[in-house]
This record gives structure tokens, C-alpha cells and sequence, in this order.
């Protein structure tokens, strides 16, 4: 009688089988030699058995079809099936007698045998398979229950396998805030996103650009907004999020249609940033004659400020005396800085307050829960429109979660130093020039960090918004007491607290501060 040895594990991890294929063989060798056995074939296969379709199992079933082997020799019966349709095979083919023996390093099979014997011990693996799948999305979904991210770490974090957890990797994480800024502007396609963050000193491993599907897969990933979503449903991490969930919807929104990012042939600074109070449609850039125009797209075709065309210095003109009212004289925020180091020495009242109004909107959210639930089950409300807002209402508890979670795990203890506080007095008072000297890319790169939605009619600024905390700067008198100053630097203060990341303020210091030739 002839036979063929059959080795099988899993993976090519070797840490993660019981025994080696090398072991498997060496041993089944041994007990071919014990036996005074013909070994004409031996297989070795690095595949599940959970599934059919293995290539070297079929081989060994191709050769027991062709009368080349008469038996099996394998360590046990779960290293050859363990799903029911390769363990009826081998049934057939036993009952058949195209098998006459498969031995294990337990015991012997033959056609004459019971049959119930070998159902039962392969019923058992196929039935090992089917918990071992169970336990596992159990314990995943466990670990998502506390936050945990079961699976590999995405870009821009890094498995920490000692403490089994993720952390940010910091030469990544940087890239990533890049990429949705730069998205969310509506200023850049996929590919000048890969372009830009290329020459910003991204590579893959290969050193070649990271690929388009790739960016394009980071910007629809909840995870780096501290959320997880596995199988539809949404989990609170407890990982370090890099960007804050309101940029994540405005990124989807643009993503899903919602908005249009407008693909550009050319860098213009401002176009993304100036609406038209008129109709509310986007100033568009175009180039003539080696010279930059703004202009209404007229997007409703019945805009009459369509016809108005701005040049690009007569644009710059107008945002530079809007950057102007964040100039303050730095001689009266030294002075500030000092008064507010002797009277700033219960940091945590801040905090206290922060969370105390974070936790009254929580509450108003179940309020707001069961009045829908009230209206859903008496038919006042759709259940369309029902899904929608418990939908909204969801995003929003976890957001102010995240942040009760960020400012309890400081343990009423500020990680704002004044130096954080200072670098947006420092960055408001360079805007006008960084502006002024700056290239289109380092002017685009100063309105990204602190202008949106600058409203322009007859060629004149009606209205605009700083972003945070830079509003602040805006909001005070440049001749304001020592009072008001130490109440703007609290104000402030509070504003880098309930920031989702303070690497997000990093960033703008780097896009502000960076060589903008």
C-alpha cells in the first residue's frame, strides 16, 4: 500500500500553530519508518482548511482518483478537513475504497470501519472552525464596546503591541490633518492633493507618492475623528483623534456631492475662500493676459455682480486690511503674559466650566431624543425624517464625548502652555505680511488657517469669519484695558482646550510659518 503525507497549517506565522510543518513531516516520517509504511508523495500546504479550494488538498485527492497513493498519512483529521464539503469528500472516497487507510499519529481509519466514528471527529473540526469564527467576533466586538480598534492601525497611527493599543505615529499624523485640510478648502483633486503632500516630503515605503485610492480612502475613514465604524454601526474610540468631526462631515459633504471641490489648472490663493453676497454663489479665479481675475460664477444666472471682475492685487488688498485687524502691539501682550501668570493660578476652574456646559448639552440631547421617539410613535414625525435627526443627534453626543473625554483624561490640568496662547498673537500679527510677500500656494496656505467665507459686493469685503481662535483677535479692541486682554487670552485659552487635537493648532503654525515662496 502506498502513501502520501499530508502536512498542513493555517498562516506562515509560525508563532500561531501548535506544529510546524517541518515538525508535522518529521514526525509522520518517523512513524512511516515505526510502521514499515511506502511513502511515494509528501505535501505540505500554508492554508486554512475552513474553506474548499485548497490547491495542494486537491492534488492529493487527484492522486488517490488516479490510483498513484492508496492512503493518507496526516498528524490528525482536522489537517485534512474542516469544512463538511471536503469531509464528505473524503468520506465518499473512502466508502469507495479509493482510500483504504488514512493514519494519524493517534490512530487508523479504514472503509470497514464505523462511519460514525470519523463523522464525529470531523463534524468537531468543522464545528472548532465555526467557534473560533464566533469567539472572535465576539471578542472584536467587545473590544470595540470599549473603544478599542480590533484590527490594524490606519495610517497615521501605529500598533503599540506591548501596551496592545494604537498611538499616533507622529511623522504620519501630520500628512493626514494635510489631507483634509487641503480637501476641504475645494481647491485640490486627489491627485494635486498626492502632488502637494509629495513635495511636502510624503513617500510609501518604495518612495514613490502615496496613490490616489489611498487619500481617498483616509478622507472617508471616521477613525481619525476618534470614531469607529465596524459593520455599519459607529463606535467611540478612545484613541487620539486627529481631526475634529465637524471637518470630517464638511469633507464628506464634499466627498458625497454635497459640495463640489472644483478640480484647478492653476494655484489661486483666494479662490475656495470668496462668496458673492449677492446671489451666495463662489468667486471663481481665472488667468488673461499673465493677469489673475476674481468673478461671480453666477451659478443662478440672475447675478448682475457677474459682470464685475476683481484683480488678484486688488484682491489681496482687501484681505490684507482684513488680516490687519489681527495685529496687536506685542510690547501690551508681554505685559499681559505677566499679569496673567500671577493671576491665572486655578487653572481648572476653566475646565470645570467647559465640562459643566458640555454635560448640560449631553442632557439636552435626551431631550431631544424623546421628543422624537414621542412624535415617531404617534405618527407626527416620518421615519425618514425620524432617522435623519436621531441620526444628527448621535454624531453629536458623540462629539461632545470626545471632548468630555479629552479634557477629563488631563485631569483638570491645562496642557495649554501660554507659549500655544501666544503663537496664535504672534501668527495673527504676521498674517498681513505673510500674506502680502507670500506666493499663491503660501497665500492660499494663510486664508486655510484663518479666513472663511469672505463675502464680496461691488468689489468690496461685506463680511467674512476668522476661524478660532483667531475670531477672538478680531472681536477685541486693539486699545482694550489690561482686563479685557487678560479676559481675550482666557478666552483663547478655552478655545485650544476644546479643540478636538492640538496638533491641529500645530498645523496651522507650520502652514503659517512655513516658506511661502
Amino acid at each position: 500500500m502506498k502513501y502520501a503525507i499530508y502536512c498542513r497549517k493555517s498562516t506562515d506565522t509560525e508563532d500561531k500553530q501548535v506544529l510546524s510543518l517541518e515538525s508535522q513531516e518529521q514526525e509522520l516520517v518517523t512513524l512511516a519508518k515505526k510502521e514499515d509504511l511506502e511513502v511515494t508523495l509528501i505535501l505540505k500546504e500554508k492554508m486554512s482548511a475552513k474553506e474548499p479550494g485548497r490547491p495542494i488538498f486537491n492534488k492529493l485527492l487527484a492522486a488517490l482518483n488516479k490510483k498513484k497513493i492508496d492512503g493518507i498519512l496526516c498528524w490528525k483529521i482536522d489537517r485534512l478537513t474542516r469544512n463538511p464539503i471536503d469531509g464528505g469528500q473524503i468520506q465518499w472516497m473512502m466508502q469507495s475504497g479509493k482510500i483504504q487507510c488514512i493514519k494519524t499519529f493517534e490512530r487508523s481509519y479504514y472503509p470497514s470501519d464505523n462511519v460514525l466514528l470519523i463523522n464525529i471527529e470531523q463534524a468537531m473540526a468543522t464545528q472548532y472552525i465555526r467557534d473560533l469564527s464566533t469567539n472572535v467576533k465576539r471578542g472584536n466586538r467587545a473590544k470595540l464596546e470599549r473603544g478599542e480598534w480590533p484590527n490594524r492601525a490606519p495610517f497615521g497611527y501605529v500598533n503599540d503591541k506591548a501596551a496592545k493599543t494604537i498611538i499616533v505615529d507622529k511623522r504620519a499624523a501630520k500628512y493626514v490633518v494635510r489631507i483634509f485640510q487641503l480637501y476641504a478648502t475645494g481647491g485640490y483633486t486627489l491627485k494635486e492633493i498626492t502632488n502637494t503632500l509629495y513635495q511636502e516630503g510624503l513617500r510609501t515605503k518604495g518612495g514613490n507618492k502615496m496613490g490616489k485610492s489611498h487619500i481617498h480612502q483616509i478622507l472617508f475613514n471616521k477613525f481619525y475623528c476618534g470614531l469607529m465604524e465596524k459593520e455599519v454601526k459607529t463606535y467611540q474610540g478612545t484613541h487620539k483623534a486627529l481631526i475634529s468631526i465637524s471637518l470630517y462631515n464638511q469633507v464628506q459633504d464634499m466627498l458625497l456631492g454635497r459640495q463640489h471641490p472644483r478640480p484647478k489648472k492653476h494655484v489661486y490663493a483666494a479662490r475656495g475662500f470668496l462668496k458673492c453676497a449677492s446671489c451666495g454663489c463662489m468667486l471663481t479665479g481665472d488667468t488673461k493676459k499673465g493677469y489673475i481675475y476674481y468673478y461671480c460664477t453666477n451659478g443662478k444666472g440672475n447675478c448682475e455682480q457677474h459682470k464685475k471682475y476683481l484683480r488678484s492685487e486688488e484682491v489681496d488688498k482687501l484681505i490684507g486690511d482684513v488680516l490687519l485687524e489681527l495685529k496687536f502691539d506685542l510690547t501690551d501682550i508681554e505685559l499681559a503674559s505677566q499679569a496673567y501668570a500671577q493671576k491665572n493660578q486655578a487653572q481648572g476652574n476653566t475646565m470645570q466650566s467647559i465640562l459643566e456646559k458640555l454635560t448640560i448639552e449631553v442632557n439636552m440631547l435626551l431631550d431631544k431624543e424623546s421628543m422624537l421617539v414621542d412624535g415617531f410613535s404617534s405618527k407626527i414625525i416620518r421615519e425618514e425624517v425620524y432617522t435623519a435627526k436621531m441620526k444628527e443627534i448621535e454624531y453629536k453626543r458623540l462629539e461632545l464625548n470626545q471632548q468630555i473625554r479629552q479634557i477629563e483624561g488631563k485631569n483638570g490640568k491645562s496642557a495649554i502652555t501660554f507659549e500655544q496662547i501666544k503663537s496664535v498673537f504672534l501668527n495673527g500679527n504676521k498674517a498681513a505680511e505673510l500674506y502680502s510677500t507670500g506666493s499663491e500656494e503660501g497665500k492660499r496656505n494663510v486664508l486655510i488657517s484663518l479666513l472663511s467665507n469672505i463675502h464680496i459686493e461691488n468689489q468690496k469685503v461685506l463680511s467674512y469669519q476668522f476661524k478660532s481662535p483667531f475670531d477672538l483677535l478680531a472681536k477685541t479692541p486693539k486699545n482694550a484695558n489690561l482686563f479685557a486682554k487678560l479676559t481675550l487670552i482666557d478666552a483663547i485659552r478655552s478655545a485650544l482646550l476644546i479643540s478636538s487635537d492640538c496638533s491641529i493648532i500645530e498645523m496651522q503654525d507650520y502652514r503659517l510659518l512655513r516658506e511661502t515662496g
